[in-house]
């Protein structure tokens, strides 16, 4: 498998988002791209990444594979990379390694372990999620960073009179209460056909957020003490999925 990626700054800001759940990946390679699927070491959330053909300069594999490979170290090296540096994922399996190389005015080659595993990316779960809001990215990420400062949790309530979007945190002595309408500029679609109400750590959700700094949008699906799902999308590129159960 050879990969490369126009430019860092996506990536980056992808792999910072998936290592404050995950310490490694395992990746699936095919031909449509690259895909990761794996449940945090907390049975909280899901993470799900799919890296798509047109996220690549150049993508080539000779056949399928797998591979597990350490977060943390990818995050550190690409730490390392100016934000319009090329990365080039390579993978060697038969000397059962995995080289990255940041391409600008000098090429930096950086060679990884292949850590041994024998798990397979999770299936995605199919969830009747009724209620769907797209609304800006950026914008959810502000009422996230202002909920973290008044609760550790936040209640999704939905309400089709209106229809309503509402996001409370309730503190002992400090709340917030927003509420998001289709008249609101920050929102692009308000699917609500029926009542709903769940809660939701505002610690997870505020790591998820980082994602926000590279797709303009986010559609929120949830349910009554259902699981919340996220998509963020940039067009044909790239989409990073985050499935979050509720509190009790």
């Amino acid at each position: 498998m050879r990969a490369v990626f126009p430019q860092a700054k996506e990536l980056k800001n992808l792999i910072a988002a998936t290592v404050a759940f995950l310490s490694e990946g395992t990746f699936k390679a095919t031909e449509d791209g690259i895909h990761l699927a794996s449940l945090d070491p907390s049975n909280v959330a899901i993470i799900i990444l799919d890296l798509y053909q047109d996220a690549f300069l150049d993508y080539s594999i000779e056949r399928e594979e797998m591979f597990t490979i350490s977060l943390e170290d990818v995050k550190k090296i690409l730490a390392k990379a100016k934000a319009r540096e090329q990365i080039i994922w390579e993978l060697d399996k038969e000397r059962n390694r995995f080289i990255l190389i940041i391409k600008g005015k000098a090429t930096k080659k950086f060679i990884l372990p292949l850590i041994e595993s024998e798990s397979e990316p999770m299936q995605t779960p199919n969830l009747d999620l009724p209620i769907q809001i797209e609304m800006d990215a950026r914008a959810f990420k502000e009422i996230i960073d202002s909920a973290k400062v008044v609760a550790d949790e936040v209640k999704f309530l939905a309400d089709p009179e209106g229809p309503t979007f509402s996001i409370i945190a309730e503190g002992e002595l400090k709340e917030m209460h927003i509420d998001l309408t289709p008249q609101d500029e920050t929102v692009l679609t308000l699917e609500i056909p029926q009542k709903a109400v769940a809660r939701y750590s505002v610690d997870y959700l505020h790591k998820l957020t980082k994602v926000a700094t590279i797709s303009d949008t986010v559609v929120i699906r949830f349910n009554s003490n259902m699981p919340v799902w996220f998509d963020y999308k940039l067009a044909d590129r790239f989409k990073y999925s985050f499935i979050l159960a509720p509190r009790e």
